[in-house]
């Protein structure tokens, strides 16, 4: 092998290194600098045959059909959020401009009529695990957010509590407390 092509191929291979771990730092920095919110969702949760078990993350804040509906796809729309009493955050106003550094915002893409995606609609669990969240009544996810609207998931939590792949999947997380047992009427003497 020729000088110049051994140069051209560690080249190559070093910028494809450095564009992988520019992508990593880039993720890690909003996990570690980003503003936490929790938000809900709706799981559907189906299988890949080549990547194994997932959870496709439906938010709720995601249908703007009835807030921006002559949006397209493609297009780039921004939500503020407000936290509420629960802990959720839910979307207060959905806008194509980007709002003021003091407000909690979430950045998300039209993908279909009335729906955005955030880059963070996938979440890969361990096989065999999908019925756990599949049975859950509850299901949120934790992310973190960076100061440009970009979401990474930090953790999902099923029926109030961290996601336990190893949590049998016919066991609610938190079992609700047995009836009273039930008494028998007293008859008189």
């Amino acid at each position: 092998m020729s000088l110049p092509l051994k140069i051209a191929f560690w080249a190559t291979v070093a910028g494809q290194i450095i564009l992988l771990l520019a992508f990593i730092g880039v993720k890690e920095n909003t996990l570690r600098t980003g503003t936490s919110v929790l938000l809900q969702t709706v799981p559907i949760d189906p299988r890949s045959l080549l990547q194994g078990d997932f959870v496709i993350l439906d938010y709720e804040i995601a249908n703007i059909s009835d807030k921006i509906p002559n949006s397209r796809q493609g297009d780039t729309i921004y939500i503020q959020l407000l936290e509420d009493a629960d802990g959720v955050w839910r979307g207060i106003a959905y806008t194509p401009n980007k709002p003021d550094a003091d407000r909690v915002f979430i950045k998300g893409t039209v993908t279909r009529p009335g729906r955005l995606e955030f880059g963070i609609d996938t979440y890969f669990i361990p096989e065999g695990t999908g019925r756990i969240i599949e049975r859950a009544r509850d299901v949120k996810v934790r992310v973190a957010l960076s100061s440009g609207g970009t979401a990474v998931i930090e953790e999902l939590l099923v029926d109030g509590e961290p996601f336990d792949p190893t949590r049998p999947p016919d066991l609610p997380s938190r079992m609700p407390p047995p009836p009273p047992p039930a008494q028998e009427p007293q008859r008189a003497p």
